[in-house]
């Protein structure tokens, strides 16, 4: 799953280069790819993997099929083949390596819950405001701060989820509050960083089942904390 992230990512990061390119080298290309206006309207997201496609040089086409969003590409340098399926309705992408590994990429576009799920056979990862990922019940929650997740993983040997909030309190205060809750809670703090802007603390609970890495760091209008929390099965 992370070689058909990574390979979505990079896409991704291709297509936001792209777009500072020249207008008449960007048109010529969209043209090499077959690509018109009524697909880049219909399907953007696939007219934009077909670009990427022409504009990489490591990556050759094998097969596209705009009827029905499909686009099966070749890495050059090792030869493995990637399908990828648009869904412009669902906003979701399917992408099948060459052993018929899958993964769903689906994104949410809401203001507030803007986000982006990957799924597989491996487990599930999101990354962005993701509103359902709650903090868990035995993660101290700082007084007044409301933490956001985002980020969140599941797989079989646990789940993982990163939240932040911001917080006009100095550094300090907020290290010390978490250091008490987690041994007040059981927890064994394992490693504690002070830097002139914040630090890092790092707790596991008597099983070993939990983990809890805490990061702040101060700012001109506050403290920026983030909270990356493990639980194992």
């Amino acid at each position: 799953m992370l070689w058909i992230l990574g390979g979505f990512v990079v896409l991704m990061i291709g297509v936001t280069a792209m777009c500072g390119l020249g207008g008449y080298f960007l048109m010529r290309k969209a043209k090499q790819a077959g690509l018109d206006s009524g697909l880049l309207s219909s399907n953007p997201a696939y007219a934009a993997a077909k670009l990427a496609a022409t504009m990489n040089p490591d990556v050759e086409t094998v097969s596209s099929d705009d009827g029905s969003g499909t686009i099966t590409v070749r890495d050059k340098k090792t030869g493995k083949t990637t399908t990828l399926k648009f869904d412009p309705d669902k906003k979701t992408m399917v992408v099948t390596d060459e052993n018929g590994k899958q993964a769903t990429v689906k994104v949410n576009t809401d203001s507030d819950k803007g986000a982006i799920e990957v799924q597989s056979s491996d487990g599930a990862v999101k990354f962005g405001a993701t509103g359902s990922n709650q903090l868990p019940g035995w993660v101290p929650v700082y007084p007044g701060s409301s933490p956001q997740g985002t980020f969140s993983s599941q797989n079989k040997d646990g789940n993982q989820s990163t939240y932040a909030f911001k917080t006009k309190d100095a550094p300090a205060k907020v290290m010390s509050y978490y250091q008490e809750q987690l041994k007040a809670g059981g927890f064994t703090i394992n490693m504690t960083t002070n830097t002139p802007e914040g630090g890092m603390v790092m707790a596991e609970d008597g099983g070993k089942t939990r983990t809890l890495m805490l990061t702040v760091s101060g700012s001109s209008d506050g403290t920026d904390v983030s909270l990356t929390s493990m639980d194992k099965k």
